[in-house]
């Protein structure tokens, strides 16, 4: 499957925005992981003031001394904070180094909502339920503290780290209901 960025994607990074402009179609893990490497690079090379975030080292702690209910990824870990089963719902945190990149993935059950706790970060992703929606077709959105996204089983999304960054997940409990369209290698 073909996948294009839209050209009208909230980025607020004119270096960035200038990529997506100017971005190729993904038809391949390679033509995805060139557009990361792109931003990375151009992120390295913006000078931007950007507040650190108090809860990533109190957070990243636990996973790299590997505590229970912690999981260390090579984009940084999660940490699971609550299980429901009966509920169905679990509540994680998404805990990223800056520059980190989670793959662009689907899930076949699983809804999943995302609250940026803290950092920034550009979240990849294709909203079937968007009014605007397009098969192939992928919106990146610049995301900071308080912002929110929700996605239904099916809809495409990533996430790349600008700074070092906290993303609380909530979900249905479905902890193995993970598919990669595009796994990507860190950029660091």
């Amino acid at each position: 499957m073909k996948y294009f960025l839209d050209k009208k994607s909230n980025v607020k990074i004119p270096t960035i925005t200038k990529l997506v402009a100017g971005a190729k179609d993904f038809r391949s893990k390679s033509d995805y992981q060139e557009f990361l490497e792109n931003i990375i690079k151009a992120l390295k090379q913006t000078s931007r003031k950007t507040k650190k975030t108090s809860i990533f080292p109190k957070e990243i702690i636990p996973i790299e001394n590997n505590k229970p209910l912690t999981e260390k990824t090579s984009w940084g870990g999660a940490c699971l904070k609550n299980v429901d089963v009966e509920k169905d719902f679990i509540r994680k945190l998404l805990v990223i180094r800056k520059h980190g990149i989670l793959g662009f993935e689907i899930h076949r059950k699983k809804l999943e909502k995302l609250q940026i706790l803290g950092g920034e970060c550009f979240v990849l992703y294709s909203n079937h339920k968007s009014k605007n929606w397009q098969k192939g077709k992928i919106s990146l959105t610049y995301a900071a503290p308080n912002d929110r996204f929700e996605f239904s089983p099916m809809d495409e999304h990533g996430i790349v780290a600008i700074t070092d960054c906290v993303i609380e997940e909530t979900s249905t409990n479905h902890l193995d209901d993970l598919t990669y369209i595009f796994k990507a290698d860190q950029v660091f």
